[in-house]
């Protein structure tokens, strides 16, 4: 799996202060949860498991991509809700 932190520096239309997504090894955004400055989720998404990585950012070119978060930094996210967001 790859984790991705994605700012507004990244993707121009990103109203949150973050956005954090795991993408599997053919490139399908697994799951997403955006962070509001104060730290609070705005949405968590999974995706349909008939049709993997169908939502918001389809499938992403896997040379283009490199984690620059560790696995348990999303997790910790995700499973916190946002709040340990930095």
């Amino acid at each position: 799996m790859i984790y991705l932190k994605w700012t507004s520096a990244e993707l121009a239309t990103l109203r949150d202060d973050a956005l954090y997504t795991e993408i599997d090894e053919d490139g399908w955004v697994q799951r997403e949860v955006a962070v509001t400055p104060d730290g609070a989720v705005s949405h968590q998404v999974v995706p349909s498991l008939e049709q993997p990585g169908w939502f918001g950012l389809s499938r992403l070119a896997l040379p283009m991509l490199e984690s620059n978060i560790t696995r348990g930094e999303f997790e910790r996210i995700w499973r916190s809700g946002g709040a340990a967001a930095p």
